[in-house]
């Protein structure tokens, strides 16, 4: 039931029930009472327009409230556009202030090229400067779509002849390339290190791992690692791998050794003191950031250490760092020389020289 509805019929009722009340008491003849009760349906038609004026008094009033709001919002957007356009009229006007200006500018400057004296031939110049640095991008793109094939090829064959089943980690960045583990691999299956070491871990860790694995042979890889987090996650990654027979990380943490009159930081003699018949000696740590030739003791400190038929390999030879290790290496030990190799990031071979015939030296 409408809220004006039951106005209606309550205002019925009040009348109907004031009119039997008034005829009680006032005693009034049948006839009036009836005139009385008749007007009942006047007094609710009354009551129910009065609720419909105030209904559509109260709608009125909301919508002028409405209108006030937007006409408020028009009023305001009506003074931002004139804000705009008087903005506008002054660009325009500034414009027009610099158009003859820029002109002249613009003349000035067509006339002075125009007056160069060598300006066919700074053309020409600038032409062929563009066509070279065109043809030197293109070059320099194609050299590293072919490294980048050379890469994934050498990956192929390193899968291929590790006999990897499961994910391995990646290579490239501060990991080993696939070209240098592919090398690793040539080296481990060709000389059977009984005894590998390894100056830092990291992919090459596994990769040396599996491949002594794979080729069944009678030997174990140590790595020396400073940055004891690495130990354990080279370590963790070792044991997915099944490799625990096969590899051994070590933490190494960096200690003060003297050689040839400069301090180093090096791997602790703890770590490795006791290691001997190395066949396989891969020389990628400590990082460069430590100090100019970081690498430099591994060589000297080892060297009594390796077989007399051991490979030694010295990473990241793009480095002039490096290049001028390997110098000092062969510097103060003639007996050895060193096969450099074209890769990503280049590398060194060391052995030992041929000894005469009347027999080898160790």
């Amino acid at each position: 039931m409408t809220p004006t509805r039951a106005w209606v019929l309550l205002a019925l009722a009040g009348w109907s029930a004031a009119a039997a009340a008034y005829s009680v008491l006032a005693r009034a003849s049948a006839g009036t009472t009836v005139v009385l009760v008749a007007l009942g349906p006047l007094v609710a038609g009354l009551v129910q327009a009065h609720r419909q004026h105030r209904t559509v008094l109260a709608r009125l009033d909301r919508q002028r409230v409405l209108l006030d709001r937007q006409t408020a919002i028009l009023e305001s957007h009506a003074v931002r556009s004139e804000q705009r356009v008087a903005r506008v009229d002054e660009h325009v006007e500034g414009l027009a202030d610099l158009g003859p200006s820029l002109a002249t500018d613009l003349d000035a400057l067509r006339t002075t090229l125009d007056a160069l004296p060598h300006r066919e031939e700074f053309d020409a110049k600038f032409r062929a400067t563009a066509a070279d640095i065109i043809t030197r991008t293109r070059k320099g793109v194609a050299v590293d779509l072919l490294l980048t094939f050379r890469q994934l090829e050498a990956l192929h064959n390193l899968y291929a002849l590790g006999g990897v089943d499961r994910p391995m980690p990646p290579t490239r960045g501060w990991a080993s390339s696939p070209d240098l583990l592919l090398l690793l691999a040539t080296l481990v299956e060709r000389e059977e290190p009984g005894l590998i070491v390894e100056c830092g871990s990291g992919t090459s860790t596994l990769w040396l791992g599996m491949l002594l694995r794979r080729f069944e042979i009678k030997g174990r890889v140590v790595s020396l690692e400073h940055h004891e987090p690495f130990v354990e996650s080279a370590w963790a990654t070792v044991l997915r791998h099944d490799l625990a027979e096969y590899v051994e990380v070590r933490y190494a943490p960096l200690e003060p050794v003297e050689l040839d009159g400069t301090t180093y930081q090096w791997y602790s003699r703890r770590a490795w003191d006791h290691l001997d018949g190395i066949g396989l000696l891969f020389v990628d740590g400590p990082p460069g950031e430590l100090g100019r030739h970081a690498r430099f003791p591994a060589f000297p400190l080892l060297v009594d250490r390796l077989t007399p038929e051991a490979v030694v390999v010295l990473d990241d030879l793009i480095r002039p760092d490096e290049q001028e290790v390997l110098e000092r290496w062969l510097a103060a030990r003639p007996g050895y020389h060193a096969d450099r190799v074209s890769l990503e990031k280049n590398a060194a071979l060391l052995r030992r020289t041929s000894p005469p015939a009347q027999g080898r030296t160790s």
